[in-house]
C-alpha cells in the first residue's frame, strides 16, 4: 500500500487494478475494490487499523464487470453513476458446466454470470461531492470511456482518479465508449486545470500529464476511425480490420499478446452492435 498523500494510499490488486483508500478519523472511502473473496478480509483488516470499523463507503469507476463483480461482498455503501448495476451481494449463481452463461469482458477470460443486479445505494448526475471530514471529494461523470465513467477528485490535495480513462502502451476496452468525448476529457486533464495533480489510473498508477497528452492521440487515432467508418457505413468486417492500425500506437511485444488483439476485437464489436441498433431503432420511430 502505498500513501500519496496524507491519509490517501492507493494499492494494486489480484487483478492488476490500482485502487484508492481516503481514510478520515472515523471512516474511510474506497475507490474500486478488489474482486477474489480472499483479498476482502486482507482489505478489512488493513483499513480497520486505520479507523475504527469497516470502510463506509466504496465508489465505484465505471462498469466494467472487474468492478461490478468486485462489489460482490462489500458491506460499504456503493456509490456509483446513474447509469450503473451491480451485482447483488447474496444471490450468485454457483451453477457449473456447458450450459452456465458466461459473460465476455474486456479482460481475457469471460466472467461466470451473475443471477442477478441491482442498482448501488448511492447515485448521480453530473456530479456530486462526498464530504469526508477534513476532505471533500468531487465525483464527476466523464463518459468517454464509459457510459458511466466516474472520476474522484480530491482538490485539497490535487489527487485525482481517473479510472481507465488513461492507460500506458495498452489498448482501451471501447465496448461502452465515446471517442469523441474521450478525446475532450483528455485534452481537459492535460490542461492547466490539473496542473501539479497526482492523476491515477486504475491500470498504471499514477501518471503524468504528458502520458495523458500520449494517450489522447491514440484516442484520437480511434475516433477519427470510427468516424470514418459510419461516414462509409462499414460493415463489421470492416471495423475489426482497423485492430492492427490501433495495435501500432503500442511496443512491439504487447502487439504480440492475445489478451489486448481480443480487447479491441471485442470492445469494437460491442460499440458497433450497440451503435447499430440504436441507428435502427431511431429509423423506426
Amino acid at each position: 500500500m502505498q500513501e500519496i498523500a496524507p491519509n490517501i494510499f492507493i494499492e494494486q490488486n489480484s487483478l492488476g487494478m490500482v485502487t484508492g483508500i481516503i481514510r478520515s478519523a472515523t471512516s474511510t472511502t474506497l475507490i474500486d475494490y478488489p474482486f477474489r473473496q480472499d483479498e476482502i478480509k486482507s482489505w478489512r483488516g488493513a483499513t480497520s487499523r486505520m479507523v475504527s470499523g469497516d470502510a463506509r463507503y466504496l465508489i465505484m469507476l465505471d462498469t466494467h464487470y472487474d468492478r461490478l463483480l468486485s462489489s460482490k461482498g462489500s458491506d460499504c455503501t456503493l456509490i456509483a453513476h446513474a447509469n450503473t448495476v451491480v451485482p447483488g451481494r447474496m444471490k450468485v449463481t454457483n451453477v457449473k458446466g456447458q450450459d452456465e452463461q458466461i459473460i465476455h469482458t474486456e479482460s481475457y477470460d469471460p466472467t461466470g454470470n451473475v443471477a442477478r443486479l441491482l442498482p448501488p445505494e448511492i447515485t448521480f448526475e453530473e456530479a456530486m461531492v462526498l464530504n469526508q471530514e477534513e476532505y471533500e471529494i468531487h465525483l464527476k461523470h466523464r463518459p468517454g470511456v464509459n457510459y458511466a465513467g466516474i472520476w474522484v477528485e480530491i482538490p485539497q490535495q490535487k489527487i485525482i482518479f481517473v479510472g481507465d480513462s488513461v492507460m500506458i502502451d495498452q489498448p482501451p476496452y471501447l465496448g461502452f465508449s465515446n471517442p469523441e468525448v474521450w478525446v475532450q476529457e483528455m485534452k481537459l486533464l492535460a490542461g492547466k486545470d490539473y496542473r501539479g495533480y497526482q492523476i491515477v489510473s486504475t491500470r498504471d498508477g499514477i501518471v503524468s500529464q504528458d502520458d495523458v497528452r500520449e494517450w489522447c492521440k491514440v484516442i484520437g487515432f480511434i475516433k477519427n476511425a470510427f468516424d470514418q467508418l459510419i461516414a462509409e457505413g462499414a460493415e463489421l468486417e470492416a471495423w475489426l480490420l482497423k485492430i492492427p492500425d490501433i495495435m501500432k500506437h503500442f511496443n512491439p511485444l504487447m502487439r504480440e499478446d492475445e489478451r489486448y488483439y481480443n480487447r479491441l476485437r471485442w470492445g469494437i464489436k460491442t460499440w458497433y452492435e450497440q451503435n447499430n441498433s440504436q441507428k435502427a431503432g431511431t429509423e423506426n420511430d
